[in-house]
């Protein structure tokens, strides 16, 4: 840590309990993976074979249907068990929840139409809309909410863990008919986003055994308060194709859906999914490079572009003084991040599939600062301040006192991941920095970055490639990677620790209204880059191809790629006669 903090976060800090540090941890790992090692899984798309795409050509409908392709097939369309993407398309569409989020990243009432909170930040009341009704007919109360979280909280709760885990530790309370009450353990500013999963009916569900809901026909016949009312299933020719169409009581008009129908046509792979574009399908999503620079080359489709909310960082090992004690030199690790030509490693690397990240909160966000200055590249700067920290050239190496700068960078064993490495190496090396390039599969990697090594210093690697993610949750709290306390057993595997940070995220995780939050979070990511926590690289980015015949298309912010849907209620198709006026050629 260097210099004096600009806010005094030190007299307001009061860190949980070990245990509770712990147990809010795993909270934070929501429902899907928290962290993807080594570029592993989003990037999935960029490494397919560079398979043949043609440019798309469409006939156009002259009804209000939509199509789209999906790739995989719908088996859980449930919001307490959907993990696949095919599922949890359709529970967007089909359930609701308290909250939803808005086109910043934070939530806002759904179900609800407000909610209290008390200011221990423990108590959490949430006041429903009256009205509401299934899309049976069958009106909407507290009382499924509470069914809801009751099968969250059992022991036999089929569905991820870690969900299941978090809402052990809330209680649920029926006030009366249109009011609920959540009791926490510990404060959790993020509670709020939580209480957005979908909602289950227990008219249709109560006195199910927990453990059943997995092989229950409703994942298959769904009933939601949801935008869109589930119509039928159909398969043939190895598409299963769902037929959706709007709730036509809706519980809040001004999101209605207007489109006639959506049928949500499911394929078993990429290229598949990819030839329907045209005859079949009017959209598909999370583009190949191959079938993106295809759709380019159609004047037919429109292409829509969001950030993941997924960065990718080199993380150095800050817990190995006598191992690696340049990582404990601040000069050091900020003059690594300045030997850096960031922007060209992206263009050079992931084919328009990523943007080069600045935070490690998405742009665009209520939490993001706009007046980040990131450690600019500048070779010539990162050399001078090696020089003035005592790292100085002796032959091709520098070294300080006898102790060489030489490490070890680990990736995952892909091939983009290999050529980004031996891509840093060389700028490093060209700083005289001796690092050495090794792969691993990605659950050795892993492993090496949850083994304590075995000299005692911190865990077992020097450096390493690492994407982390937000899992499917929109707020942006980065306590399981960065807070000190999470270095011994938690997510914060450089062990990184600074005070004036992790003050920071203390009070902001427990602050109820939200009112420091966003300053708090500010400053962070500033601190970020000045103390050097670690070197971000990228954000993987999310490709929509859309027909130009259907209008309103918007990608904002994507906790998940089932948020391509948030304003479908804004969507519309353009009649054959008028496509002049939005389909160029």
């Amino acid at each position: 840590m260097s210099g004096q903090s600009p806010l005094n976060l030190k007299e307001e800090a009061v860190p949980p309990s070990p245990a509770g540090r712990v147990r809010w941890q795993l909270i934070l790992l929501g429902v899907g993976l928290l962290l993807i090692i080594g570029a592993v899984l989003f990037f999935v798309f960029s490494r397919t074979g560079r398979e043949q795409a043609q440019p798309p050509r469409f006939e156009f409908s002259e009804t209000q249907t939509y199509t789209e392709a999906v790739i995989g097939k719908p088996l859980l369309v449930n919001p307490l068990l959907a993990v696949s993407q095919a599922d949890r398309d359709l529970v967007a569409l089909i359930f609701s929840g308290l909250v939803r989020i808005d086109e910043f990243g934070q939530p806002i009432p759904d179900l609800a139409v407000s909610w209290d909170v008390t200011d221990d930040g423990l108590t959490y009341t949430f006041h429903l809309r009256s009205g509401i009704q299934w899309h049976d007919g069958t009106p909407f109360t507290a009382e499924d909410v509470a069914f809801t979280m009751s099968l969250l909280r059992d022991p036999d709760f089929p569905g991820p863990a870690d969900l299941g885990a978090f809402w052990r530790t809330v209680e649920t309370y029926i006030v009366d008919d249109l009011t609920v009450r959540f009791v926490l353990t510990q404060p959790l500013a993020a509670f709020p986003e939580y209480a957005g999963i979908g909602i289950l009916p227990a008219h249709l569900l109560g006195g199910i055994n927990p453990a059943d809901l997995p092989s229950d026909p409703f994942n298959l016949a769904p009933v939601g308060t949801g935008r869109m009312r589930w119509v039928s299933m159909e398969q043939a020719d190895g598409v299963t194709v769902v037929h959706l169409e709007p709730h036509s009581s809706f519980y809040d008009p001004s999101r209605r859906i207007q489109l006639s129908a959506v049928d949500l046509r499911f394929y078993p792979d990429a290229n598949l999914a990819f030839r329907a574009l045209g005859p079949d399908a009017q959209a598909l999503g999370g583009l190949t490079p191959t079938q993106l620079e295809a759709a380019f080359a159609s004047p037919e489709l429109n292409i829509y572009t969001a950030r993941l909310p997924i960065y990718a960082a080199i993380i150095f090992n800050q817990q190995a003084p006598a191992r690696l004690p340049f990582f404990q030199d601040e000069a050091v690790r900020v003059a690594l991040a300045a030997a850096l030509d960031r922007q060209a490693l992206v263009d050079d690397f992931f084919d328009r599939q990523a943007l080069v990240a600045d935070s490690t909160i998405l742009p665009g966000t209520w939490a993001f600062n706009p007046l980040i200055t990131p450690t600019p590249y500048d070779v010539n700067a990162a050399a001078q301040a090696l020089d003035e920290a005592g790292w100085t050239l002796s032959g091709s190496v520098r070294a300080k006192e006898g102790t060489p700068l030489a490490f070890t960078l680990l990736v995952a064993d892909r091939a983009s991941d290999r050529q980004l490495g031996q891509a840093v190496v060389q700028q490093w090396r060209a700083l005289g920095v001796n690092v050495t390039l090794q792969t691993l599969s990605a659950a050795d990697l892993l492993e090496r970055l949850q083994t304590p090594a075995s000299d005692g210093e911190g865990r077992s690697f020097d450096a390493a490639l690492v994407e982390f993610s937000q899992g499917r949750l929109a707020d942006p709290d980065p306590y399981p990677f960065w807070h000190e306390a999470q270095t011994a057993q938690g997510q914060n595997y450089s062990g990184f620790v600074d005070r004036d940070i992790s003050e920071a995220l203390e009070i902001a995780r427990r602050d109820p209204n939200g009112v420091r939050r966003a300053e708090l979070y500010r400053s962070y990511q500033q601190w970020f880059w000045e103390r050097g926590a670690a070197i971000l690289l990228y954000n993987p980015v999310y490709h929509y191809a859309v027909s130009c015949q259907v209008q309103g298309v918007q990608l904002q912010i994507l906790v998940d790629p089932s948020d391509r849907f948030r304003n479908m209620h804004q969507w519309y198709i353009v009649q054959p006669d008028q496509l002049d006026q939005v389909c160029p050629g």
